[in-house]
């Protein structure tokens, strides 16, 4: 997938993970115009705070928007037994004064893709939590893809083998209607599911000798404290000492699409009944879902990765 220069817009549920991408993408060079937030790992106004909690660690420049704290038909989840009840693992961080943007998330994404249609440019958009606010902003006006670039998504499975449920990944589940009316757009889309994301890791021992190659700062700290809680939390439901790449994958993509090395063309769909199934993602690379093709990533340069990776950890900003 070609790399674009399109301006981009990192739309968060503000988790440890989200914090890892915002990072990298600051420190290398995409970094997004605006940032806007969504419940899911925690719920809206966490994840907003969280969000702008780590821009003052990096750039505190960047407006947040603030958008839908539920999803379009069902009751809330989150994931705070994973990313802990503040979000960030109990992560060091600045104390945050900033506030959120005055327009909404719907708002903004909204006069975005129509402001960037009508002067015949498009506007990119890295989501790595549900994709409420996309789905809401789509069905108040359908001509905002026009305005779209390239949509990455971090989320969904391939092979049925959920994060959540036996059969569903947590940002797919938390909103299957949104998602299916995202997969159902005709978008330029590119989706980072669950199956990488397990696959491309660290060792403990890997990630410790890359903190101790870098020298101590309170940016470093920061990211020390995000990798140490993903790291126990794996280790608490039996993975063992690793650290994932789980929304950094997605990242990773959007900053250089050349790390992908394997993908798979398909169309998607999302299972919307009610029972174990639901928020199921239905992959099919015939096209009969009907649904426009996709491309999911199925294998990345790890050694890229780690690169991209450790360019946050001691964070300068590249523009």
């Amino acid at each position: 997938m070609p790399h674009t220069k399109n301006p981009l817009i990192l739309d968060s549920d503000g988790g440890v993970d989200d914090a890892q991408a915002l990072l990298m993408l600051l420190a290398n060079g995409r970094a997004p115009f605006a940032v806007t937030t969504v419940f899911g790992n925690v719920g809206l106004d966490t994840a907003t705070r969280n969000i702008l909690a780590t821009l003052a660690v990096a750039r505190a420049d960047i407006p947040v928007h603030a958008g839908c704290g539920r999803s379009l038909t069902q009751a809330i989840i989150d994931a705070k037994y994973i990313h802990g009840e503040d979000g960030l693992g109990g992560a060091p961080r600045p104390e945050v004064t900033a506030e959120p943007a005055s327009h909404d998330a719907i708002s903004f994404l909204i006069s975005t893709f129509r402001a960037a249609s009508a002067r015949g440019e498009k506007v990119d958009i890295l989501m790595i939590g549900p994709l409420t606010n996309l789905a809401l902003a789509l069905r108040l006006d359908p001509t905002i893809i026009n305005g779209i670039g390239q949509l990455t998504i971090m989320g969904a499975t391939v092979y049925g083998r959920g994060n959540t449920t036996p059969a569903a990944e947590f940002n797919i589940y938390a909103d299957p209607e949104a998602a299916a009316i995202v997969f159902g757009a005709d978008i330029d889309t590119l989706i980072a599911p669950w199956e990488p994301c397990v696959t491309h890791n660290m060792t403990g021992a890997e990630v410790d000798a890359l903190f101790d190659s870098i020298p101590d700062s309170p940016q470093k700290a920061f990211s020390v404290a995000l990798a140490r809680h993903a790291r126990q939390t794996i280790a608490g439901y039996g993975g063992g000492d690793h650290f994932r790449f789980v929304d950094p994958l997605a990242a990773a993509a959007v900053i250089d699409p050349t790390i992908i090395t394997k993908s798979l063309r398909a169309s998607v769909d999302v299972a919307l009944a009610p029972g174990i199934a639901r928020g199921m993602t239905i992959v099919d690379p015939s096209g009969r879902l009907g649904t426009p093709m996709v491309t999911l990533i199925e294998q990345v340069k790890l050694d890229r990765l780690i690169a991209l990776y450790a360019a946050s950890i001691p964070f300068t900003t590249q523009t």
